[in-house]
């Protein structure tokens, strides 16, 4: 199986500050991972590695992906564009007529439970449908790699809950591999068949995914599971 993704002995500091050390690991198309550890880690520099925001300050990344989609915290939306326009816009820029670019946009939307909400703009949207309307622009570009940083952070339980839903059921029926950055190891349980926890000093270590596992959450993060 080919990777698409292949981190080796990846380092990366900023200023003096040393947030991933010597760091390998590979990412194929069946994976889903999630990667776990406290604010200010540095969880986030994993993505913006992969994406190219960010550049290694030591060791070698090969990326096979040819498109990657990046949902952020916040949902990056162009506000003088209605929720239609703002899912079509990347189709229509890689090439697809206004006609199958809409008619993608429409089926995601849908998928996200925000139809009747195509022409609404984004200041006309609450939180919650914001970040589903950026989830389905994630999805409309039939990405090769789904990046998800801490996307619910903001929303409240209920609410998170049920998106969390929505995007499982959406990962079953167009499986792509993904990495989900979050500092809740309970949303990250749900999606994922690999972890990742970062520590401070640039420590990552990949956690086995059995039955100790809400073990080591319940001593590590002081949860009841």
């Amino acid at each position: 199986m080919k990777n698409l993704i292949e981190f080796k002995n990846i380092n990366k500091t900023f200023d003096s500050l040393e947030v991933i050390k010597d760091l390998s690991f590979n990412v194929n198309s069946s994976d889903i991972i999630g990667v776990l550890g406290a604010s200010g880690v540095g969880k986030s520099t994993i993505l913006k590695l992969i994406s190219g925001i960010e550049t290694p300050t030591k060791g070698e990344i090969i990326n096979n992906t040819k498109n990657v989609a990046y949902v952020f915290q916040e949902p990056r939306l162009l506000p003088w564009k209605t929720t239609l326009e703002n899912v079509a816009l990347p189709l229509i820029v890689n090439g697809k007529n206004k006609k199958q670019a809409n008619e993608k946009s429409l089926y995601f939307l849908e998928k996200m439970g925000l139809n009747g909400f195509e022409n609404y703009y984004p200041s006309q949207l609450s939180g919650g449908m914001l970040q589903r309307v950026s989830l389905a622009r994630a999805f409309a570009i039939e990405p090769d790699l789904l990046l998800l940083d801490e996307p619910f952070s903001a929303l409240d339980i209920r609410l998170k809950s049920v998106i969390e839903t929505m995007l499982l059921d959406l990962l079953e029926e167009n499986p792509i591999p993904v990495i989900y950055v979050s500092h809740s190891p309970e949303d990250v349980v749900k999606f994922a068949n690999r972890i990742f926890m970062m520590f401070l000093g640039g420590v990552v270590e990949e956690l086995p995914v059995d039955d100790g596992f809400k073990e080591f959450l319940e001593d590590a993060f002081l949860m009841t599971v």
